[in-house]
């Protein structure tokens, strides 16, 4: 089960601020005023009700996707509740409600949620946070008896735990177990910088996953008394939103929660606010596995709330001067001479009460006082002199595009959008207002918005109280500064004289000219797909899907064969980094940063690809902007440029990135994993400095080119909101123009593959008590086809739930078990059956024959008919969900055109997933996972 505590980790560092998205949107107008001091209120679409017990329910009626509903219970309660002595058992609970409650004992609910198509931990699931545990069900609607036993399973969550005592000493393994797989850097350096970041508050010692003492440790009425205590319906919620009869759900809701009743002498729900002492606070921290040095300045402050209509306009300001500031940053490591690899400003939650006003820098070796210095001039210069007005059209201008896409989607929004919003609202009292009434209050608030009302925010990035220094350091920097050095670093620095900003003329079109365009010489249409197929002048292919699954959305996907395969192996890191070196160079007249002003305002991408076997572009747009779309797609046929500047200094990035690389265990262990299959095959294995060393710019040029030479082989497809009077013109223009060399190629198989006879190797590195078992039956698989991919597909599912009951439930000794299967049709038929676990080192022994074993049953008995029932119907599930998405006909009938398929079997599928027997299962189980295609990888910490 998932578990949300702060994921505090300083070495990622973002180099940009998102603007706030709203993906769902009603339409109408507002007469409020973005200056306004009143509330923001509720969607009145969402029917709120209150029990006489004090448990609340708020229902929304959402159509997408059709017949699914989604059921959240939240509690507010977590691991600030608890006591010393039941550290960890707020979300030890959460596990116990999947063991037994009063409706399904033991294991079966489930099961039972399973035989009806719903998956453990991917579809049902929960988490525990400081402040709030929530359990998530999704189910189809489709069923008015799955409905009910929904929302019945709903009522056992809010206080029906069966809490017996097997079942609790069951648990406690497995819950080590994920406190252990949790284990890592990340979680180093978290124990270190979480309890300075909340000044030694309550949060500090109170991680929901709690302490290994308490777990191993805790009497049974430890958890049965919290369970009393905190789950009560004072403090509980059913949000329920999706296809569904409001009154029918609310109508149930009422009889299943009435009943519940608040415990005598409950102990009273507090709040643990964090204190803003005005101190300023610091950490050095180093790590053997540390790749990359950072520094973290802070600045703690109270969380501003968004409670009126004008707190929209602040908010939106602050958020720009964060992302104005990033763009600033993020273009000056496009210059070689920049100190720094990254560099960006955040305006970001922690927990609590409290948020943090972030500068984030990742500096090149031995470089962090001028890294510090490059930072500090361009916050001098935008304190000095501002932005441009130029700088800040744009981001208005994007903006604005996205509010306005947002409203053209309204009525095609997925439920989970809702549901994060009237969760956040019922935890911690966010608004939740309709987009028929946001939307104008954000344009307005939008264009009230002026360069000074943004600028204010820069104070904020600064001071000398409640300020945290968090300095990550690998031995890239030789000495290592304290506290006093850095501070006077950043002082020097911050009173450098700055100059004035100077931006960039741009051309003002992306393409020179445009040839006469070409033509659609034949066209046939399959009336049961609902597509049509065209065939242009200069040899392309077509096919047009027009849907209304989205009311504005149109995308494009190519394919031509070919790919990396066509070059020798002197050329392959030349030829695998061709898209990135061209990309990263601009298009056209523009670099890269002069593309992305010259799109702002569009709502248009496209993107070239070449991979193993192929090459083609992608692209998405609405109906406004499609012309871009298409110009964007030609101008990466005909019109790419090569910027050697900066991808020198990208390259130089990339050999920073791998100077440590091996120091990671995780990174070496799937490294030498790798190098041992492939036989350090320099296809298959990770990248190095030497290959890095290998990339020729002029050489990854030459074969982009080549790639995109002609058009005559490629298949387009085209999927979404149109018709063919306004996409034929398109077509005509932009792809029956592209060039034409009549060349007819294919992939080249280069023969990198594992040996025949499996392996089996050790490998030692890390400190961390923890091992990572990787296994793999791998293998030629002559009988590829898509049903018997299906009865991989049921293998997996089938192997998944044994292992998980044999290694989780029987052992104790994991927390969760991956099993999935890798299938490939080209550049030859091969087979992978993947299964991976973490656990304590010395139990490895004893899970992999475990493993073994069950795998051994499967072969020797099929799966049970329950198991392969449970498969069929999540199958059939999430099988009738994917013809409701653009994005899965857009890449099924590129698919089924390259493979030279019908399309029209889609439509047989379910017969196919129906006729799965244990049967069929058995026999490919027998064939693939036989004991010499069986490789095992094993980490152990070094010894």
């Amino acid at each position: 089960m998932r578990h949300t505590t702060l994921f505090f980790t300083l070495l990622a560092l973002s180099v940009g601020s998102a603007a706030p998205t709203f993906t769902y949107a009603q339409k109408a107008k507002t007469e409020h005023s973005v200056r306004s001091n009143k509330s923001i209120p509720l969607d009145p679409a969402i029917k709120v009700g209150k029990l006489a017990n004090g448990f609340q329910y708020f229902i929304l009626r959402n159509s997408e996707p059709k017949e699914r509903a989604l059921f959240y219970l939240a509690n507010k309660v977590g691991s600030l509740q608890e006591t010393d002595k039941q550290q960890g058992l707020a979300h030890f609970l959460e596990h116990m409600n999947f063991n037994g409650t009063t409706h399904f004992p033991k294991n079966a609910l489930v099961n039972y949620l399973q035989k009806s198509g719903i998956r453990f931990g991917a579809d049902l699931n929960a988490y525990t946070g400081f402040e709030e545990t929530v359990y998530q069900l999704p189910l189809p609607t489709t069923d008015p008896v799955l409905l009910r036993q929904g929302i019945l399973i709903m009522r056992d969550w809010a206080n029906g735990a069966l809490l017996e005592d097997d079942e609790i000493d069951q648990e406690r393994g497995v819950i080590l177990e994920e406190k252990r797989q949790r284990g890592g850097l990340s979680h180093r350096l978290q124990e270190k910088t979480f309890p300075l970041l909340t000044n030694q508050s309550r949060y500090a010692s109170r991680m929901p996953i709690g302490t290994d003492e308490v777990l191993n440790n805790f009497k049974h009425q430890e958890i049965r008394q919290f369970h009393k205590d905190w789950y009560r319906p004072e403090l509980q919620a059913l949000i329920v939103v999706g296809d569904i009869d409001v009154n029918a759900i609310e109508k149930e809701i009422v009889t299943q929660f009435s009943g519940l009743k608040n415990p005598k002498n409950a102990p009273q729900s507090k709040s643990y606010p964090i204190s803003l002492n005005g101190k300023n606070q610091f950490l050095a921290f180093t790590d053997p596995e540390v790749t990359q040095s950072s520094l973290q300045i802070l600045y703690k402050q109270e969380a501003r709330k968004t409670r009126q209509l004008s707190d929209y306009k602040n908010s939106l300001a602050k958020d720009f001067f964060v992302q104005l500031c990033n763009m600033r940053l993020a273009e000056q490591t496009r210059k070689s001479a920049t100190p720094f690899l990254a560099a960006s400003l955040s305006n970001s939650a922690l927990v609590g009460n409290i948020e943090t006003n972030g500068i984030q820098i990742m500096p090149k070796p031995d470089s962090l006082q001028s890294s510090i210095n490059a930072v500090y001039y361009t916050l001098g210069q935008i304190a000095t002199h501002g932005f441009t007005k130029a700088e800040l059209d744009r981001l208005k201008s994007d903006y604005r595009s996205m509010l306005i896409q947002s409203l053209k989607e309204y009525d095609k929004t997925d439920s989970k959008s809702f549901m994060d919003q009237i969760l956040a609202h019922y935890l911690k009292g966010e608004p939740a207002p309709s987009f028929q009434f946001l939307q104008p209050i954000l344009l307005q608030a939008l264009e009230e918005i002026r360069m000074t009302d943004i600028l204010t925010y820069g104070k904020e990035f600064e001071g000398h109280q409640n300020r945290d220094m968090v300095l990550i350091y690998n031995d890239d920097i030789k000495a290592v500064p304290n506290e006093s050095i850095l501070n006077d670093w950043i002082s020097r620095a911050s009173k450098q004289q700055v100059s004035a900003y100077q931006e960039e003329q741009l051309a003002d079109q992306l393409l020179p000219g445009l040839p006469q365009p070409g033509k659609i010489i034949s066209e046939q249409e399959d009336k049961k797909v609902g597509t049509q197929t065209l065939l242009l002048s200069n040899g392309a292919k077509v096919i047009l899907k027009p849907t209304t699954l989205k009311n504005d959305e149109i995308l494009l996907t190519s394919y031509s064969p070919g790919g990396y395969s066509q070059y020798a192996l002197k050329d392959f890191q030349s030829a695998t980094n061709a898209v990135n070196i061209v990309t990263n160079s601009g298009l056209g007249p523009f670099n890269s940063l002069q593309l992305s002003h010259y799109l702002n305002g569009k709502n248009a991408t496209a993107s070239p690809f070449i991979n193993e076997i192929g090459e083609g572009i992608k692209a998405q747009s609405n109906r406004e902007d499609l012309q871009t779309a298409f110009e964007l797609l030609y101008g990466y046929f005909t019109v790419p440029r090569l910027d050697k500047d900066i991808n020198k200094t990208n390259l130089e990035k990339t050999k920073l990135s791998l100077k440590n690389r091996q120091q990671q265990a995780s990174t070496f262990f799937t490294d030498s994993i790798a190098a041992a299959l492939y036989n350090n095959d320099p296809r298959k294995t990770a990248p190095t400095l030497q290959k890095i060393e290998e990339i020729d710019f002029d050489r990854s040029f030459e074969i982009y080119k080549d790639r995109f030479a002609d058009a005559s082989d490629f298949t387009f497809v085209i999927v979404g909101n149109f018709d063919r009077p306004f996409i034929d013109p398109y077509i005509k223009q932009y792809l029956a123009t592209l060039p034409n060399i009549k060349r007819k190629e294919s992939f080249v198989d280069n023969g990198a593959y594992p040996p025949q006879q499996g392996i089996r190797r050790a490998i030692y590195k890390g400190k961390e008590e923890k091992s990572t078992v990787a296994m793999a039956y791998l293998g030629t698989y002559e009988d590829y086809s898509e049903y018997n991919n299906l009865l991989m597909d049921a293998l997996s599912s089938s192997l998944t739930i044994k292992l998980t009951e044999r290694l989780r439930e029987k052992e104790g000794g994991i927390y969760s078990i991956s099993v999935s299967p890798s299938l490939a049709k080209n550049p030859r038929k091969r087979f992978g059956m993947n299964i991976s676990f973490t656990t304590a080192p010395e139990q490895v022994d004893k899970l992999v024959a475990a493993a073994l074993e069950e795998i051994e049953l499967i072969r020797k008995n099929g799966p049970s008919q329950e198991d392969v029932d449970k498969y069929i119907a999540e199958k059939l599930l999430s099988s009738s969900q994917q013809l409701q998405y653009n994005g899965f006909w857009l890449s099924y009938l590129l698919s089924s055109a390259v493979d030279q398929l019908d399309p029209a079997r889609i439509f047989n599928e379910s017969e196919q997933i129906k006729s799965i027997t244990p049967a069929k299962v058995k026999e490919l189980a027998q064939k693939y996972l036989e004991s010499s295609h069986l490789f095992q990888f094993t980490l152990y910490p070094e010894q």
